[in-house]
């Protein structure tokens, strides 16, 4: 298929624009990159990585020297600024995150017919605590069907310079990649999408706070603690529920007072756990009696145009959840949503909660508990990488 105007100019733009967010992503994150290069010659292929952050897109492309059309979720292009660089100038594939999206499967489809490649993070998410996610159940049928080379990228470190939950990032924060062939074409006829699903799991997996144990690497990163009440919302010394915060370098209860500090290396001191990947499991094993208590928290609340990729500003409301309902009110309206009739929760972003619900998708901004809702959400309804 020949490429339309539209995307060589996207091709143009890219070349002119990459030594510019190289050199802003450099102002936050150090890149060691290592592995095979990937030059023009290479046939198209399809690349999968471990996510973290925003910058992912621009690291896994260091050892990369041919045009990649990403996958992202539509949520994204909602960022004005951003939306428009994406749409227009990296032409990523806009993709619902949790529900079949069968417009963008052809998109990835005509692109490889153009002879471009493709990337994608089979997570559907980056990670809040710093270990890799499942990866949707479609993603070897998707391969299978697209008969290419897949290219693997690991990344490791990035997560603890810029942890998701957190107010602020580390100086200078460091990167390391890992380039290589993972699976021909040819290997792939041989294998069944679950057995691919397996393979890339397994390459992707990385858990962040067991490559810091390794490498010891200190990090210049202020007020480590603040915004981890995105990511912890069970205490594991006195049980409470959204009543940890973070003052400075330290997490605090406000039921039981200091629970733990980060220090340079990001790890915890002072608490049972030393990471926040065991403690994350830890409290999601209290994600029943999460359910069973109460809570007030404050978000805007957006309803979503598809359409033209706009949220729609209802009004900054007050959310009291209670008996799996989470009731939202201001001085003019209510709005009610049981958790269980919830579908396809994201977390996108730092601040963002997006969800269907009785056929409109709405999202949730300003948000500081976003995980326990997803956490809730996933613990009733199951799984939504299906």
């Amino acid at each position: 298929m020949k490429r339309p105007f539209k995307e060589k100019f996207a091709d143009f733009a890219i070349i002119v624009v990459r030594p510019i967010i190289n050199m802003l992503m450099a102002r936050e994150i150090y890149v060691v990159p290592k592995g095979d290069i990937i030059d023009k010659e290479q046939e198209k292929f399809i690349m999968v990585s471990n996510h973290f952050n925003t910058w992912d897109p621009f690291i896994v492309m260091k050892k990369v020297k041919t045009h990649i059309r990403f996958l992202a979720t539509e949520i994204s292009f909602l960022d004005s600024g951003k939306g428009f660089g994406m749409k227009y100038i990296a032409r990523a594939i806009p993709m619902r995150v949790g529900k079949p999206d069968y417009s963008a499967t052809k998109a990835i489809f005509n692109y490889l017919d153009m002879g471009y490649s493709i990337g994608f993070f089979p997570e559907g998410n980056n990670t809040f605590h710093g270990e890799t996610l499942d990866i949707y159940k479609s993603t070897g049928k998707l391969i299978k069907k697209a008969d290419v080379d897949v290219i693997l990228v690991k990344q490791q470190g990035g997560y603890l310079s810029q942890p998701r939950w957190a107010d602020y990032f580390a100086k200078n924060g460091v990167v390391h990649t890992e380039t290589k062939m993972l699976l021909t074409k040819e290997e792939i006829r041989e294998l069944t999408p679950l057995k691919i699903n397996k393979i890339i799991a397994k390459a992707i997996y990385n858990n962040d706070y067991d490559f810091q144990k390794e490498r010891m690497i200190k990090f210049d990163r202020k007020n480590r603690a603040e915004g981890i009440e995105r990511l912890v919302y069970y205490c594991n010394n006195c049980g409470g529920v959204l009543t940890v915060f973070g003052i400075g370098d330290d997490i605090i209860c406000s039921k039981c007072g200091k629970i733990g500090h980060i220090n340079e290396y990001e790890l915890i001191e002072g608490n049972k756990f030393d990471n926040l990947v065991d403690y994350n499991k830890y409290q999601y094993k209290k994600i029943e009696e999460v359910i069973d208590s109460e809570f007030v928290f404050v978000v805007t609340l957006n309803l979503v145009n598809f359409s033209n990729l706009k949220n729609i500003r209802i009004g900054k409301y007050k959310v009291r959840y209670k008996d799996k309902k989470l009731h939202l009110s201001d001085n003019l309206s209510t709005y009610t949503f049981e958790l269980e009739k919830i579908q396809f929760p994201v977390n996108t972003m730092r601040n963002s909660f997006s969800f269907d619900y009785e056929e409109e998708t709405y999202n949730f901004t300003d948000i500081r508990h976003q995980f326990v809702l997803y956490e809730m959400c996933r613990y009733l309804n199951g799984s939504y990488k299906n």
